[in-house]
């Protein structure tokens, strides 16, 4: 939501820097397309006393973090800003695949009814939402006059605010299987193409992706276009 708008109005950057920041963000979500179902893949074949979701759940998180807080704390210039955003953001793309396909993964091992289930994942789409809509909200309103310092100071308390609650989740939330461990047949591994062919054949899977594509699209573009509108309007003057 607001890393394109920080680099846009804090790092020096030439047309050409510019232009390929563009690009590895393009690239980095084309790569985020192809990580997913081998990310939930490596996920679904895990095996360990702490189950298949929460290792990932926790490296995920505790990489994510640092690289969140590392990605608006560290200013190299020039190139060299390029090549660390480059590495950093691919890095940010994959650990955050980590944590979230395995998060989301564990949602519906949470309840055996279907309709706690869809409470549970209700429940999340609110909170997620009304989380990004406080972060759209105040982000533009206490980031103009020195924006540098706002940046790295709100990434350093969303980091640590999102490691916590991870770690909660790890540490209290149960699944089925780690309460009926014993009586649960293990599930067979599958392969990458597998997955693929699974996602493929499902139609109803399908116009979902499809909406969620169309919906971050709009969404992304509004929010650049929105936060960029306030800055021009209201944020040179530091008001």
């Amino acid at each position: 939501m607001v890393l394109i708008v920080y680099i846009q109005y804090t790092i020096t950057l030439t047309v050409a820097q510019f232009s390929m920041i563009s690009l590895i963000i393009v690239l980095n979500t084309v790569w985020d397309a192809i990580n997913d179902p081998i990310m939930a893949t490596i996920v679904e074949n895990t095996r360990g006393k702490w189950g298949k979701f929460k290792p990932w759940i926790l490296l995920g998180a505790i990489l994510s973090a640092i690289i969140m807080i590392a990605i608006f704390t560290i200013r190299p210039e020039g190139w060299g800003f390029v090549v660390f955003f480059g590495v950093l953001s691919l890095l940010w793309s994959m650990t955050a695949t980590m944590n979230g396909i395995a998060w989301w993964g564990m949602l519906p091992t949470l309840a055996i009814e279907a309709k706690s289930r869809d409470l549970l994942v209700t429940l999340v789409a609110l909170f997620s939402n009304v989380g990004g809509f406080i972060v759209a909200g105040v982000v533009p309103v206490v980031t103009t006059g020195n924006a540098v310092a706002a940046y790295r100071n709100i990434a350093l308390i969303i980091g640590l605010v999102f490691l916590a609650t991870q770690i909660a989740v790890v540490l209290f939330v149960k699944e089925k299987h780690d309460l009926d461990v014993e009586t649960e047949e293990k599930p067979k591994r599958i392969s990458v193409k597998e997955m693929l062919k699974i996602v493929w054949g499902n139609k109803q899977m399908l116009w979902a992706v499809a909406s969620i594509c169309l919906l971050d699209l709009s969404a992304g573009i509004t929010n650049s276009f929105g936060v960029t509108f306030f800055y021009f309007d209201f944020g040179y003057d530091g008001t």
